[in-house]
C-alpha cells in the first residue's frame, strides 16, 4: 500500500502558496505623519497646521496626527485662532443640523488680549487698511473689493479688538503718503509680528533689507535665511506677508526676472516696483 506524503496533496500546495504569499508581500507604505512633513527642510509647519484643521475637526485624523496638530496650535497663537474659527463653524453647523427649524446660534464672545486701531487711506495701489498696535503696525490690506467688516474680522481672527482710529495711526499714514508721493526711501515705523512663524518672521526680516529701487529673487532671500533649498515656502510666507508696502516684498521677484506673485495682484507690484524706479533687466 503506497501512502501519500501530506506535502504533496493539493490542499497543502495550496496552504504553502498561500503562505509564501503573506511573507513576500510588500507592505503598504504608509502616509508620511504631518510630524515628518513639518520637518522637512523649508516646510512651513503653519502651512501643514492649516491644511489639516479640516479633517481635524470632523474627525478624520489620526491619534498622532492629531496630537502633532493641537501641539502646535498651543504654541502657535495664529493658528490656534484659526483653529477657532473652524471650531466655531462646525459647531454651528452641528447646532444647526440638529434642528433648522431654530434660529443660527451667536458666536460665542471673542476673548481679545490686545487692541489694534485702524484707518483707511487712498494710494496709487488703491485704498489701503491701516492698523497699528500698541508695538507698532500690525497689519496693511489692500482694500480694493474688500469691505470693513471683513477687514475687521480679520483683526479678530488673530486676537485682536479692532478700534477705528485715524489718529493713532497717522504715524504711520503719514509716512505711507510721503512713500507714495515719491518722498520716502524707507520707513522709520515699528513693526508688529504678533502671531507670525519663526521661519516667515525670518524671511521677511530678510525681505526688509532689500533697498528702495532694488529686486531680488525669492532664491536670495532662501540664501540669505540659511535654507536655499526653500525657495517656494519663501513665497509662501510673503504671499501671506501681513505688512505690504513696509516690508517691501514686491521687491522680491523670480530668478528669470518675471514679476512672480503677490498678494495683492500683479498689477500692484508693478505700480510699486515703476513708483521705485526700479528694474527687472
Amino acid at each position: 500500500m503506497t501512502t501519500t506524503n501530506p506535502q504533496t496533496t493539493p490542499r497543502r500546495k495550496a496552504i504553502n502558496r498561500q503562505a509564501v504569499r503573506a511573507r513576500t508581500a510588500k507592505t503598504p507604505p504608509q502616509a508620511p505623519t504631518l510630524a515628518s512633513m513639518a520637518s522637512q527642510p523649508g516646510v512651513d509647519s503653519c502651512d501643514i497646521c492649516e491644511d489639516n484643521m479640516p479633517g481635524y475637526v470632523i474627525g478624520d485624523l489620526n491619534p498622532p496626527d492629531q496630537s502633532w496638530l493641537l501641539g502646535h496650535t498651543a504654541k502657535c497663537n495664529y493658528c490656534r485662532n484659526v483653529l477657532t474659527g473652524f471650531e466655531r463653524v462646525d459647531d454651528l453647523l452641528e447646532r444647526f443640523g440638529q434642528s433648522n427649524s431654530l434660529p443660527m446660534p451667536p458666536l460665542p464672545p471673542k476673548l481679545f488680549k490686545r487692541s489694534a486701531a485702524y484707518t483707511m487711506i487712498d494710494s496709487p495701489v488703491g485704498p489701503l487698511y491701516v492698523a497699528v498696535s500698541e508695538k507698532g503696525v500690525v497689519d496693511i490690506t489692500f482694500g480694493q473689493g474688500l469691505s470693513e467688516n471683513l477687514f475687521r474680522e480679520t483683526l479678530q481672527a488673530r486676537g485682536f479688538k479692532p478700534i477705528q482710529d485715524q489718529k493713532a495711526a497717522s504715524f504711520v499714514t503719514r509716512q505711507l503718503n510721503e512713500y507714495f508721493a515719491g518722498h520716502r526711501n524707507d520707513f522709520d515705523v515699528p513693526i508688529d509680528l504678533s502671531g507670525v512663524t519663526p521661519f516667515t518672521k525670518s524671511v521677511l526680516t530678510a525681505t526688509a533689507h532689500v533697498p528702495y529701487g532694488q529686486v531680488r529673487s525669492y532664491q536670495d532671500i532662501a540664501r540669505t535665511i540659511g535654507q536655499p533649498s526653500a525657495t517656494r515656502a519663501v513665497g509662501n510666507s510673503l504671499n501671506r506677508n501681513p505688512i505690504p508696502v513696509i516690508i517691501p516684498c514686491h521687491r522680491i521677484v523670480r530668478s528669470d526676472h518675471s514679476l512672480g506673485g503677490y498678494g495683492g495682484g500683479s498689477d500692484k507690484k508693478q505700480i510699486l516696483l515703476k513708483l521705485e524706479g526700479a528694474s527687472l533687466l
